[in-house]
C-alpha cells in the first residue's frame, strides 16, 4: 500500500498546475522506494529533491533530502573519502540552511565515516556525546537511536564485542526509533 501512495503522490504532483515539491520527494524516496527498488535509484532524485526544496523553500526537506542522499551512499559502499567529502559539504550547507536538527544527523554520519577511515579525533567523541546529551535532554529518542546505531556499527567493525555489547544493553531495542532503515 505505501508504494501505491507513493505512486500517487507522485502523479498529483506532476499534473498541470501543481508544482513538485521536497516533502513528496523525500517521503517517496526515503521511505518507500528503498525497499523495492535498488537504493542507487534514490541518489538522483533525493539530490533533485535538495534542488527543489531550496527553490520552493522547503528549507527542512530540503535539509532532509541531502542528509538522506549522503546516507543512502553511505550503504552503498561508496568509498569512504568520497562520502566523507560530500557530508563535510552537507554539514556546511545545513548550517547555511539553519537546519541544526538534520545537521546533527549528518555530523554523526560524518564521525562514523571519519573512525572508519582511521581518522580519529578526540573532538569526534564529544561531538557524539554531545548530540546525545541534547538528545536526551529534548527527548529526541530518535535521535538519541541514531547516535547509538552509528556507535555500533563503529564497535562492530572493529569487532569490540564486548563494548558493542555494553551500548545495545545500555541503549535498548533503536529499531523501534529508526523507521524509515529498518
Amino acid at each position: 500500500e505505501g508504494l501505491e501512495m507513493a505512486k500517487a503522490a507522485e502523479l498529483i504532483v506532476e499534473k498541470p498546475g501543481n508544482r513538485r515539491n521536497a516533502d513528496t520527494i523525500f517521503t517517496t524516496q526515503y521511505f518507500c522506494y528503498h525497499w523495492v527498488s535498488p537504493l542507487q535509484d534514490t541518489i538522483a532524485p533525493l539530490l533533485k529533491g535538495y534542488q527543489v526544496g531550496l527553490e520552493t523553500g522547503e528549507n527542512e526537506r530540503a535539509a532532509f533530502c541531502l542528509f538522506s542522499r549522503g546516507y543512502h551512499l553511505y550503504f552503498l559502499g561508496r568509498p569512504l573519502d568520497i562520502i566523507q567529502k560530500e557530508l563535510e559539504m552537507t554539514v556546511s550547507v545545513l548550517t547555511q540552511l539553519k537546519q541544526d536538527i538534520v545537521m546533527s544527523y549528518s555530523i554523526i554520519l560524518l564521525v562514523t565515516v571519519k573512525k572508519l577511515r582511521g581518522i580519529y579525533a578526540e573532538v569526534d567523541d564529544r561531538i557524539l556525546n554531545s548530540v546525545l546529551a541534547t538528545a536526551g535532554s529534548s527527548g529526541s529518542v530518535g535521535l538519541s537511536a541514531y547516535v547509538n546505531v552509528m556507535k555500533l556499527e563503529v564497535l562492530v567493525f572493529f569487532q569490540q564485542w564486548r563494548e558493542a555489547l555494553d551500548l545495545v544493553r545500555k541503549a535498548g531495542n533503536v529499531r523501534l526509533f529508526l523507521t524509515g532503515t529498518f
